[in-house]
């Protein structure tokens, strides 16, 4: 037989095979049953402005909204489907490239199942399947394409994978509420965000180089208000400097957000200037309704041409047609399991294929602005720690000089989200907590408790009241309330008081943080 005969017997062999196999798709196991939805059940209701367009608040999860104490569940219940195990197909592959390169008699050809490819710089020469989707089933492929809202422009994330592909560091960091931090997986480290950065490390860096900085800055009840008084501390602060890459996540938690999508804006602004190639990707979560504010915030990635997934309609066929359903894929209603999550992250990933695989893009330039004004881009944190405060800021603590140590946790770090807080001390009487600055927009971040301890503040700026902040809730749970005291056009000097409100001085209230812009 020559070696042409071979060649053709080889191929022949080859179909038969191919023709044997059977596709699969990401599944759950029994670990992320029903039962998981004890993990999280702390965030139903947790996040205020995330429950405000659905069900009525369920208050069964009061206390339990620290994600610092989610360690219910073993990481080895994690779904069989987790894109680290979707590798399957790239061996049959290697195998296959092998045997039809023998039969040719020549070694060089053996390059269709090489994992090089997939490091290689040119698009054109990545395998057609993207790295993890070699055994996804007909329904679950079509889901995961149908998360794809545009893929903005590509230069930003091109150059990421360029430097992920090169060993060089590159930093990400995902932004947003209680699903970014992990709620509703077995354990939060089974979370979207950390199985992201998990399969980006695994199919774009070269091995063993560790070339890949991560920080999930998800913290639960997290408007995009508040993800913006925090940006400098948790993600630019954590990271070490500005991101490279950006996931930005508040479409589920925005609903009566107090800056009405600014603070959004401004988010996404300061990330594009910050970093001239930092590539933000606006990812669209869901609650089981079916809900969340993407139209809302589509306009304003268009604006920025930036890459969007929308998590409501990925799954929208498949919730239709029964291979999805609202067990199999959330925790509550709220937060999806440990699949849901894997189902996410599988998005995000299908995106950067998507884009990996597209011709580069010549980079835009960033706006002016978006939809919205973009006053909160840069937003200072005012803590208890005074040593901190810039130039022209005061702050007397009056009776507010206690220390809160019951306060909500975030998950990333294992601590406190906000330590350096002041809180008041109900035995030394009702002096105001004073704070005199020169600024434009002000927001108050203060602790809501289910303990009766707590109660309400009056607030007044240049001596006229504004809005009361209310310490306690039945449905607190030590969380975090944001509220607007300042928003004017132009910057000017302002005096700011709270104190306990008439009958409540014998209450207790904690500011957690202010954040002003001037």
């Amino acid at each position: 037989m020559n070696n042409k005969q071979r060649f053709i017997a080889v191929l022949l062999i080859l179909t038969l095979m191919l023709m044997g196999c059977t596709s699969a798709s990401p599944t759950p196991d029994s670990g992320d049953t029903a039962a998981n939805t004890t993990d999280t059940t702390s965030d139903v209701g947790t996040d205020t402005n995330e429950t405000t367009d659905t069900a009525s608040g369920d208050t069964s999860a009061d206390t339990t909204g620290d994600a610092s104490a989610d360690t219910a569940g073993d990481a080895s219940a994690d779904v069989t489907g987790d894109a680290s195990a979707d590798t399957a197909g790239d061996a049959s592959a290697d195998t296959a490239g092998d045997a039809s390169a023998d039969a040719a008699g020549d070694a060089s050809a053996d390059t269709a199942g090489d994992a090089s490819a997939d490091i290689a710089g040119d698009a054109s020469a990545l395998p057609e399947t993207i790295p993890g989707e070699e055994e996804y089933e007909d329904w679950y492929a079509d889901m995961v394409e149908a998360s794809i809202v545009s893929t903005g422009n590509n230069a930003r994330l091109k150059k990421v994978l360029e430097k992920a592909r090169a060993g060089e560091e590159f930093r990400v960091a995902a932004i947003g509420g209680s699903v970014t931090e992990g709620a509703g997986a077995v354990v939060n480290k089974e979370g979207y965000a950390y199985k992201f950065a998990s399969a980006l490390e695994r199919d774009y860096c070269p091995a063993g180089t560790g070339n890949m900085k991560f920080v999930n800055a998800g913290l639960s009840g997290t408007p995009s208000s508040l993800g913006i008084m925090r940006y400098d501390r948790d993600v630019v602060g954590l990271l070490g400097g500005a991101p490279d890459l950006l996931i930005i996540e508040f479409s589920v938690n925005d609903s009566g957000e107090v800056t009405r999508g600014q603070a959004y804006s401004s988010m996404i602004h300061r990330a594009l200037t910050d970093n001239p190639d930092c590539a933000v990707i606006l990812l669209f979560a869901v609650f089981k309704t079916k809900w969340n504010m993407q139209n809302n915030y589509i306009p304003e990635g268009e604006v920025y041409e930036l890459p969007m997934v929308s998590i409501k309609d990925a799954i929208a066929v498949p919730f239709a047609k029964g291979q999805l359903t609202n067990e199999l894929f959330f925790a509550d209603d709220y937060h999806p399991k440990t699949y849901g999550h894997q189902i996410m992250s599988d998005c995000l990933m299908h995106l950067v294929g998507l884009i990996d695989r597209e011709d580069a893009d010549t980079a835009s330039e960033v706006p002016e602005k978006g939809i919205k004004k973009i006053p909160y881009e840069h937003t200072t944190l005012i803590t208890s720690d005074l040593a901190s405060l810039e130039e022209g800021v005061s702050v007397d603590p009056g009776s507010f000089t206690l220390t809160d140590k019951a306060i909500q946790s975030m998950f990333f770090t294992g601590k406190g989200a906000f330590t350096d807080n002041f809180m008041h001390d109900k035995d030394a009487g009702n002096d105001p907590f004073v704070l005199k600055l020169t600024c434009s927009k002000l927001l108050l971040n203060f602790k809501t408790s289910n303990s009766k301890t707590f109660g309400l503040a009056e607030i007044l700026v240049d001596g006229a009241p504004v809005e009361a902040g209310n310490g306690y809730s039945s449905g607190g749970w030590n969380n975090c309330n944001v509220i607007s005291l300042i928003d004017a056009e132009e910057s000017a000097e302002h005096t700011v008081e709270i104190k306990m409100a008439p009958g409540f001085e014998d209450k207790s209230f904690t500011i957690l943080a202010l954040g002003y812009a001037k």
